[in-house]
């Protein structure tokens, strides 16, 4: 599969595309006045405890105070991947207490009434390595199959891992050489200095670190020697990820390329074109059967109807093909419009189990392509399956709509009433 990466810097917005086998997949969009807060530390101060609700508000100098949830406080443990393996079952008000000073990052943008999501359990997150203030995990991804390999890179970490963070290897450092990597870690750990400094002193609320851009972001979790082209529309940023990458990975400066040409890149590249996919409510398949769907405050659903589509063999058969095909197409939308939370989707009623079972598994190996977390649950006798993708930041959807003032949003206009 060959992967690009587009990056289109505008005078209002930053957007970001990644495209498969020319076939655009994500798009991410930054405005440059309202900008993602995912990944910035605050030193902030407990503002109520609700034991109720075993959660909390803290006020980090933002419009709303964010929201920060037991599970997010509680000791953890972690296994040889990084990952959490138990979360201690604690009471949030043995945790916290109201005016209580503590740093959190922001792990979930604010969106619509609620503010942003925040976790004590900071994360530093470098090229090949993350470093992890206040644990002692020590773990390598799980991405990496090679037991030699892993043990490597365990061994890199743990001679460079200091007494008051552990670390986590990621993807990126495979095949990375052992010193490339102990740099990475190492710029990490001055950061965490820089961060443990601010955290000393000043008034409360502050902000202690802010998590680089797009561009930046892009760069570190994307530029990987798997991509084919990185290309960038805007001179001076091209420029300047040269110039990282001639100190930290000078054998990757060959795939990033400046977009000369006078028209559109979005254009060229045929994103446009995707974006308004994304917005549309109807998405068309290839058969003649079509895709609707519905955003609610709780979450996405998605029809499929057989629309043109009418089959030729027998009603079974014509239910599973079309349902295999909206499959394909519900997992591109979803990395498309950046979907998450809770996705139901109402695909064709079919009878017999082995047709429902194919249908999830089908949707189940598609999501895998996902860099975001998804779990695809099984199907319902009434044709539902349920889709659960991790929330980071707002759908695509929000960045280009608002809400119509004539129907509040609803969809509808209500009919004036004659007298």
């Amino acid at each position: 599969m060959l992967k690009d990466i587009l990056l289109d810097s505008g005078h209002n917005q930053i957007r970001m595309a990644i495209l498969e086998d020319g076939v655009p997949v994500e798009i991410h969009i930054e405005k440059r006045e309202n900008k993602s807060l995912v990944g910035n530390i605050y030193r902030g101060k407990v503002v109520r405890v609700l034991k109720g609700m075993q959660s909390a508000f803290v006020d980090i100098g933002l419009d709303k105070n964010a929201f920060l949830y037991v599970k997010d406080i509680a000791p953890i443990k972690y296994d040889d991947n990084g990952e959490i393996t138990l979360i201690s079952n604690q009471d949030i008000s043995r945790l916290l207490t109201q005016g209580q000073e503590i740093s959190v990052q922001v792990i979930k943008d604010a969106l619509g009434e609620k503010g942003p999501r925040v976790t004590t359990r900071l994360s530093l997150p470098g090229r090949y390595s993350v470093l992890m203030p206040r644990s002692n995990v020590l773990g390598v991804s799980k991405k990496i199959k090679d037991q030699e390999e892993r043990k490597r890179l365990r061994q890199i970490a743990q001679a460079s891992m200091p007494p008051y963070a552990g670390i986590i290897v990621r993807t990126a450092a495979e095949g990375v050489p052992d010193e490339v990597i102990s740099e990475d870690i190492e710029n990490l750990k001055i950061l965490h200095e820089s961060i443990l400094n601010k955290e000393r002193k000043g008034k409360v609320p502050r902000l202690l670190y802010g998590e680089p851009g797009i561009i930046a972001q892009t760069v570190r979790e994307y530029l990987k020697p798997d991509i084919n082209r990185f290309i960038v529309n805007d001179l001076k940023e091209y420029e300047k990820i040269i110039s990282i990458l001639e100190d930290t990975s000078p054998e990757l400066k060959p795939k990033v390329q400046y977009f000369t040409r006078d028209y559109d890149m979005f254009s060229y590249y045929n994103v446009e074109s995707a974006l308004l996919e994304a917005l549309s409510r109807k998405v068309w398949l290839k058969s003649g059967a079509y895709l609707i769907f519905d955003y609610t405050e709780a979450l996405t659903v998605i029809d499929v109807n057989s629309g043109k589509f009418v089959g030729k063999l027998d009603l079974e058969d014509t239910a599973l093909k079309i349902n295999l095909e909206a499959a394909k197409s519900i997992a591109h939308q979803i990395r498309l419009r950046n979907l998450s939370g809770i996705i139901i989707v109402d695909f064709i009623d079919m009878h017999k189990k082995e047709h429902r079972e194919q249908v999830v598994q089908t949707l189940r190996d598609l999501v895998k392509e996902d860099k975001t977390h998804t779990v695809v649950m099984g199907m319902t006798e009434l044709g539902l399956v349920e889709i659960t993708r991790k929330k980071i930041r707002q759908p695509l959807y929000k960045s280009f709509t608002e809400v119509c003032s004539a129907c509040d949003g609803t969809g509808f206009r209500p009919i004036k009433a004659h007298r």
